[in-house]
């Protein structure tokens, strides 16, 4: 199988390596059309998130460990020793590892929603760059029917906690009641929306919005029924609220130090900053600040656990989903490799079959001219559907390519054409 992958995720690596590990939706577009340039990459597609940044490449030759390890220094800044902490996948299990993805299986928050929008989202990048190719494609499509599948027939995502709904949890830790906490939303994407729907629902109800697009704030505050801040924001803004929630894109800290410091200096009471962007959006330190709490991504832990321990069951169903969905991709993906000489073998003996029929079809009366066409075509069909039938059997039980080769020789009528791509891809698909 041709497919390979490589990545770090929550598991493998501090959030200071996945804050540099993480990739703008600019420079995943950059990165994938580099890649496609290679000689060896037939397609190419990223998943970058707050918890994993994930290369899945289809090769004509699988890439080397070293290899894959260079990739991944190349676009995301991570250091040569960083890089051996990485999780290297090939065919099969790559397929697993991607399944279980999408499935929500493989998440910090065990079930988690939002990873599914973000795999489409990631498919439809490669997709529309034209980095993707018919393995890539395939595996991303049936991902998402698995990620589907998986939430329909388990509970694994009925009541799970995501990085946004823990917010509110940690916020009624530290505060107790929310209804009376001014809160600051830095950030108009999805996860802060999130975030921002949990904590109203928790009876939040004074807020303030900003971000780097004016018009998305004022969007969001009216959804909120809040108001309007500056970008980035002011000193003022920062002392006004009890809480912060931060989730934007920026690659720097938008929240210093130095300024919550400052802030500090014009109110009173405890302040609670939810930060839930990878790269971070504040700076490590303001946690040591008096009466002030910083909470990122990865100080969920606990609720993680508990988290886990509740979906246990379900997570054991969805994984035998998943495995039955792997085995039909692979069962796919053999019968694919030999699509090319079944193509051909079927243009080519309807090519000799027309060509036969408007030779001896003249020798019949015209009422009987239609018999022999339907003749013709029944002929072939059945000798190509035995063909098709022990060309697909020969590389399913016993992945054996070498009848597949044999009859693209058989049956070319252009030797220096298509014949030369039709077994380059068979010898290349044996080399696996």
């Amino acid at each position: 199988m041709r497919l390979e992958a490589i990545g770090l995720n929550h598991r493998t690596s501090s959030i200071d390596v996945r804050d540099r590990a993480a990739l703008t939706p600019e420079k995943v577009n950059l990165a994938l059309h580099d890649l496609i340039l290679s000689e060896n990459i037939e397609g190419a597609l990223i998943l970058s998130t707050c918890n994993r940044s994930e290369f899945y490449l289809s090769p004509y030759h699988h890439h080397s460990e070293e290899d894959l390890r260079c990739i991944l220094q190349k676009y995301t800044g991570v250091t040569e020793e960083e890089a051996c902490d990485a999780y290297i996948l090939r065919d099969e299990k790559t397929v697993s590892h991607l399944f279980r993805v999408s499935a929500g299986i493989d998440s910090q928050m065990l079930g988690e929603v939002q990873i599914l929008a973000q795999v489409k989202n990631a498919y439809y990048t490669a997709h529309d760059e034209g980095t993707s190719n018919s393995v890539l494609n395939k595996a991303f499509l049936r991902a998402i029917e698995v990620g589907k599948n998986v939430r329909s027939n388990t509970e694994i995502s009925r009541g799970a906690v995501s990085v946004a709904s823990a917010s509110v949890k940690i916020a009624e830790r530290i505060f107790g009641e929310l209804s009376n906490r001014r809160v600051l939303l830095v950030g108009a994407g999805q996860t802060a929306r999130l975030a921002a729907k949990h904590l109203a629902t928790g009876g939040v109800d004074r807020w303030r919005v900003c971000n780097r697009t004016l018009a998305n704030a004022e969007v969001v505050a009216d959804l909120l029924g809040g108001e309007v801040a500056s970008y980035p924001p002011s000193v003022d803004e920062l002392a006004w609220a009890d809480l912060i929630v931060t989730a934007t894109a920026a690659i720097e800290p938008v929240l210093t130090v130095e300024n919550m410091r400052t802030a500090k200096k014009k109110r009173k009471g405890i302040q609670l900053l939810l930060d839930l962007a990878v790269p971070r959006d504040s700076e490590p330190g303001i946690g040591d600040l008096p009466d002030t709490y910083q909470y990122t991504v990865d100080d969920f832990q606990d609720l993680v656990k508990a988290n886990l321990k509740a979906r246990e069951n379900e997570a054991e169903r969805a994984e035998n989903i998943i495995e039955g969905h792997v085995s039909e991709f692979a069962e796919w993906y053999q019968e694919n490799r030999v699509a090319p000489t079944i193509k051909q073998l079927q243009e080519t003996l309807e090519e000799l079959r027309i060509l036969e029929v408007k030779q001896y079809a003249k020798r019949f009366h015209d009422t009987d001219q239609e018999q022999v066409v339907l003749f013709s075509k029944s002929l072939i069909r059945k000798v190509t559907s035995l063909m098709i039938a022990n060309l697909k059997r020969a590389s399913l039980e016993e992945n054996d390519l070498s009848m597949a080769k044999a009859v693209a020789r058989a049956v070319s009528l252009n030797p220096n054409g298509d014949l030369t791509d039709v077994l380059k891809r068979l010898d290349d698909e044996l080399s696996h």
